[in-house]
């Protein structure tokens, strides 16, 4: 017969694993930070948390493994503001300047947001495979929204002598590494005025 007692227990339990998932994921952070996605080693994250390699693999396979848990609210932004996105860019006429700023604002407010793991994200996407197809996922999914975007404006005879698919796939590496770059800080400019040339760039390419 289950118990109060034994409820507690469990809560208990519960909340024990809690603790030490989190001090592994926070410990993981805090590596993946200093030392990039290359240097970072399971050892290191087990002696930064203080823990044993049998605790570590308690929770988590691999070094791949804690890192999409670090950036699990980073991805789940993206698909958010993908399918926001997707919504926007149906409804928006061309010439909607405001609506094409309001898309790149969110895009740079999500990485401004992370911005302490942006290097470790890029690296991780070039060096592992794991996280190569999630980059692949988001790049796919913003390219298509644009081409289908340019792909109309080519029916009303704007974007003349563009290919659409390979025009999308540029602008969206385009945005992706500006808002890096301006974390990084080697694009200089505030959130704002990033944005709003970047917004600029887009509109009159695609407009003029």
């Amino acid at each position: 017969m289950f118990t109060i007692g034994d409820g507690l227990m469990n809560m208990a339990k519960r909340s024990k694993s809690d603790i030490t998932r989190d001090r592994l994921t926070a410990a993981a952070h805090d590596v993946f930070v200093e030392k990039g996605y290359h240097r970072t080693k399971v050892v290191d994250i087990i002696e930064r948390a203080g823990c044993g390699h049998g605790t570590f693999y308690d929770y988590f396979k691999s070094k791949d493994d804690v890192l999409m848990a670090i950036l699990s609210e980073l991805i789940q932004e993206l698909v958010r503001l993908g399918e926001s996105s997707r919504i926007l860019m149906e409804r928006i006429a061309f010439d909607d300047y405001d609506a094409i700023r309001i898309l790149l604002r969110g895009i740079s407010d999500i990485f401004s947001r992370h911005s302490d793991l942006n290097n470790v994200y890029i690296e991780a996407a070039l060096e592992s495979t794991v996280f190569s197809d999630v980059f692949d996922q988001f790049h796919g999914t913003f390219t298509s929204i644009l081409e289908s975007k340019i792909q109309q404006m080519k029916d009303v005879g704007k974007c003349e002598g563009i290919d659409p698919l390979v025009a999308s796939q540029i602008l969206v590496t385009l945005v992706g590494f500006t808002s890096y770059g301006r974390q990084s800080g080697f694009i200089s400019g505030s959130n704002d005025e990033v944005t709003e040339n970047l917004g600029l760039l887009v509109f009159r390419a695609l407009n003029y």
